[in-house]
């Protein structure tokens, strides 16, 4: 009986010895392959126009109008309570609004149709959600440049793990849905508002982690993400997709305010400070990296799970490195599953 589970045990060994001699080599003959890198482009930053009105000493957030695509939106509170103001490609304002009961500071805005096609502007103090939950508002574009008082709706938010600063808010008009990013030193969580907001609390949904600061972001028209940090601007094919391309210039990015133009080819971002000089970044075209995928944002339901993105280097070795080891390890069992059947049979 010794003989045999000798013997048993000398075949085990064996087979393993003989799996790591025809496994081993395969492991790092083909590694994971990595992603292609980000096409990193170097522009010239133009003037643009710096605001004279007064009010707008530190505008906050800025967006490109729906019904007026020559209109930039942003925000200003000079009086002590938020306004819209509407600017227009000088910088002069061309129309004034309070909206009835806002109070407190307003830190970002964005546009979006809603599933009628009106078109619609979320404003919002990102701050807040240093709480676990914020307010953002929506209020109706005005079909008319006149001033005046706007009626807005306000809708409660809440953060499914906890409080976060943040540094963005983006609308996605293919889908009418509405984004935050969060603001932190090296990373960024997207969350994603629901499809149908209610009056009740609406819980966020998040979504997938950045590995980069963000501190602006806005979709093109055609569905591009395109995300101010705080070096530069990154191009993303779709909300869920990677960087496709990378454009740097020569100016500040700190400053707040940060949107795309009606036609998706340029960026206007403000220096940071009081009275800031409105700068403009022509966004490349033609690049492979930058052609926005259609359909490439998957609709997000409301209670669907985060998305995951794997490590960029994969499992150790690859795939096949990864089943060498699972095999050793099964290996590894039987051997010590027939040395204690022969204990027990000797």
């Amino acid at each position: 009986m010794r003989a045999h589970s000798s013997r048993a045990l000398r075949l085990a060994a064996g087979g393993a010895a003989a799996a790591l001699v025809v496994t081993a080599a395969p492991a790092t003959a083909a590694p994971t392959p990595k992603p292609s890198p980000a096409v990193t482009s170097t522009v010239t930053a133009s003037a643009a126009f710096r605001p004279a009105d007064p009010r707008l000493a530190s505008p906050a957030g800025l967006v490109a109008g729906v019904v007026h695509p020559d209109i930039w939106w942003t925000i200003g509170s000079a009086s002590g309570r938020p306004q819209l103001f509407a600017l227009d490609t000088r910088g002069r304002t061309r129309a004034a609004y309070t909206l009835a009961g806002v109070s407190g500071g307003l830190d970002a805005i964005t546009i979006v149709k809603n599933g009628s096609g009106q078109s619609g502007l979320f404003v919002g103090n990102l701050d807040q959600g240093r709480a676990g939950s914020l307010t953002l508002y929506r209020v109706p574009e005005p079909s008319a440049l006149a001033g005046g008082a706007l009626q807005v709706k306000p809708f409660k938010v809440r953060y499914p793990d906890g409080g976060h600063q943040g540094g963005a808010l983006l609308a996605d008009p293919a889908e009418s849905r509405v984004y935050i990013i969060t603001r932190d030193a090296t990373a960024a969580a997207v969350f994603a508002l629901p499809g149908v907001l209610g009056p009740q609390v609406n819980a966020l949904t998040r979504l997938r982690t950045l590995a980069f600061p963000v501190r602006g972001g806005e979709f093109t028209r055609d569905g591009r993400v395109v995300l101010k940090t705080t070096r530069d601007v990154r191009v993303l094919t779709g909300i869920r997709e990677r960087v496709g391309q990378v454009v740097r210039a020569a100016v500040r990015m700190s400053g707040t305010a940060f949107a795309v133009s009606a036609d998706g080819k340029r960026v206007l971002l403000a220096d940071p400070g009081p009275k800031p000089l409105f700068r403009s970044l022509t966004l490349p075209t033609g690049s492979e990296g930058a052609a926005p995928k259609p359909a490439s944002t998957l609709p997000v339901g409301d209670r669907s799970s985060p998305v995951s993105f794997p490590s960029e280097s994969g499992p150790p070795g690859g795939l096949l490195g990864t089943g060498a080891l699972v095999g050793l390890v099964l290996l590894g069992v039987l051997g010590g599953a027939f040395y204690l059947r022969g204990r027990r049979q000797g």
